[in-house]
């Protein structure tokens, strides 16, 4: 079953998000913040995982490709 009268070309784009902190409890806004906090960790470092993975293939290929079979 299709929901849109034709496919979309590409997902839209969000801009902004609305979070009405006063309505979460204590407990949902400390698990809010961790949930941020580990979006945000992860986004600096995907960069760094992508530059040490190139470094780990550039100096030793055979720590990624298994060729013993």
């Amino acid at each position: 079953m299709r929901f849109w009268s034709r496919e979309p070309d590409e997902e839209p784009r969000i801009d902004s998000i609305l979070i009405l902190l006063d309505t979460l409890s204590p407990a949902e806004r400390r698990d809010l913040a961790n949930a941020l906090l580990r979006a945000a960790w992860s986004a600096s470092l995907e960069e760094t995982r992508v530059l040490l993975l190139d470094v780990l293939v550039a100096t030793d290929a055979a720590a990624i490709w298994d060729g013993g079979g």
